[in-house]
């Protein structure tokens, strides 16, 4: 997420604590790189209570703009705003505890900020409940079933990670009925917003014939998609390149040829190729 949108997420989600025309300045400020400016109004708003300002104070030391970086008072005033019931700062606050970034490593506490996001309908703490719960962690025991749980939440509400990650459930058939035609579903909603994993996988379905007829075409298409899109996502997509290779070998010139042209031609609103 772009700093821009972290602030102007914070903005809208804990408003109105902190007007919106002062908020709007202390970003504008910041935009400009005018970090004092910046850290003088939000830092006056912060010790008034303000929750929206606490919350940016925390991001300015997190990521050290204005300030000596300091991961510790970051997460100081973050949990001054998560206290105050902020979403965004519950879940930023969850993924410090998660990484150990300024407070001990303490994936309960994770939980605990991660919990009271996803029950405010956080789509992000919600697939981050579900990932925990999928793979299990200090004093946190793997639970499959409560896993899928959270990803359906969040999937529903279009958020392309639990998408996928429902889809791998799905195809696996863990914490859930195995059921690939439920794993292709979530899989192309996953992909149309251009999730490069959800392409990668979804290619290899196509290259195996996995619940689908086998088409390598659709393979080169959907793992050369993945390859373009990577950057957007934080999974890696292992072995994509790979795996386009191998389909491109299956493949004459001229259907070579078309896959890499409609591959090109492909863009995030447009329908799955």
């Amino acid at each position: 997420m772009s700093t821009r949108s972290l602030f102007l997420l914070l903005g809208a989600l804990l408003l109105p604590q902190v007007s919106q025309a002062a908020y709007s300045d202390g970003l504008a400020a910041y935009e400009a790189q005018d970090y004092p400016r910046a850290f003088v109004a939000w830092q006056e708003a912060a010790n008034h209570g303000d929750s929206a300002a606490q919350a940016s104070l925390a991001i300015m030391y997190h990521q050290g703009n204005g300030v000596v970086q300091n991961d510790a008072l970051a997460a100081v005033w973050m949990r001054k705003a998560a206290d105050q019931g902020s979403a965004a700062a519950e879940v930023f606050l969850g993924s410090m505890y998660f990484d150990g970034q300024g407070v001990p490593k303490d994936d309960a506490q994770a939980v605990v900020w991660f919990r009271r996001a996803a029950g405010q309908n956080n789509a992000r703490a919600q697939d981050l409940l579900g990932t925990m719960y999928y793979r299990g962690g200090v004093g946190i025991e793997r639970n499959p079933s409560i896993a899928v749980a959270w990803f359906k939440q969040a999937a529903a509400q279009g958020y392309a990670a639990s998408q996928y990650n429902l889809a791998i459930c799905y195809d696996n058939g863990d914490g859930i009925k195995k059921d690939t035609a439920q794993a292709l579903v979530w899989l192309r909603l996953a992909a149309q917003q251009a999730y490069a994993p959800a392409m990668r996988v979804l290619g290899q379905h196509y290259l195996a014939g996995q619940g689908i007829a086998k088409n390598s075409e659709q393979a080169y298409i959907y793992f050369d998609l993945a390859q373009r899109f990577v950057g957007d996502s934080s999974d890696p997509a292992p072995g994509v390149a790979q795996l386009r290779d191998s389909a491109a070998s299956q493949l004459d010139a001229t259907a070579l040829r078309e896959a890499q042209d409609r591959a090109a031609n492909w863009r995030p609103a447009q329908p799955l190729p």
